[in-house]
């Protein structure tokens, strides 16, 4: 975040109303400059570069780690539509920035299906709720209920790198959300909306394009899964998640830039 300590900024913005968690809620601040989005939204790109880079060629790139967050997302949308179809969660893992895996229970195929398809699904919409929650002024809104997520996930994490990863990320969110000045509030929430808009795009191509290499048989992905349990092709389903990556990135894109 030092980095946008060297940029020109137009001076320091109080955040207004109550502190607190509900009220972080209302609270809000000056909206951004242009170039604050543009530099968050090209960090975003090119950290979906990296994962795609990283999962079709094995090339780390140290940029694409920052996507461990859309993966705690995409976990996290299985954690959540499993409780809410019924089951529940045993635990959630992350295993690298661009891997993790979730147990869960789920009462019914319907309840299997809704918690396999949200993975994918769960980072864009959430970056399109927190564009929303932006296009207001709302960033500690955004910080503030990263930092729940984090907690949330942490209850139900049970080893090292998976802890260490929430722990960061919620310290991260809760400092900026607690102590930062309103624009960099704004950085790390822009980022982050960011982030979660485009974290699958790299992942869902990495899987078209190691699909079309290496054949179409013997995987083990959420599509591969929900081919297996609905008889519906992966390949629909990929699509399907293509489709609502678009759909929220064309409806945020006009919330995020001021």
């Amino acid at each position: 975040m030092r980095f946008f300590g060297f940029l020109p900024f137009p001076g320091e913005v109080e955040v207004m109303a109550g502190g607190g968690f509900f009220g972080s809620l209302t609270e809000t601040v000056e909206a951004p400059g242009q170039w604050l989005v543009l530099v968050t939204g090209l960090f975003a790109a090119a950290v979906s570069t990296g994962t795609f880079a990283f999962l079709t060629s094995e090339k780390d790139l140290l940029i694409g780690r920052a996507n461990v967050l859309g993966t705690v997302f995409h976990e996290g949308g299985h954690a959540l539509a499993s409780v809410v179809t019924g089951g529940g969660v045993y635990r959630i893992a992350i295993t690298g920035a661009d891997s993790g895996a979730t147990w869960s229970w789920t009462p019914s195929p319907w309840s299997r299906t809704l918690t396999s398809v949200a993975g994918y699904a769960m980072p864009s919409l959430a970056g399109l709720g927190a564009a929303g929650l932006l296009r207001h002024g709302y960033a500690p809104a955004v910080l503030a209920l990263t930092t729940l997520v984090m907690v949330l996930v942490l209850v139900v994490t049970r080893d090292l790198i998976t802890f260490v990863a929430v722990v960061a990320l919620g310290m991260v969110t809760f400092t900026v959300w607690r102590t930062a000045p309103g624009w960099v509030q704004n950085a790390v929430a822009y980022g982050e909306a960011w982030l979660l808009l485009t974290s699958e795009i790299g992942g869902l191509a990495a899987l078209v394009s190691n699909r079309v290499r290496h054949g179409l048989r013997h995987h083990t992905d959420d599509a591969a899964g929900l081919a297996e349990l609905t008889s519906i092709p992966a390949f629909v389903w990929i699509a399907g998640w293509f489709v609502v990556i678009g759909w929220a990135l064309e409806k945020a894109v006009p919330l995020l830039w001021p």
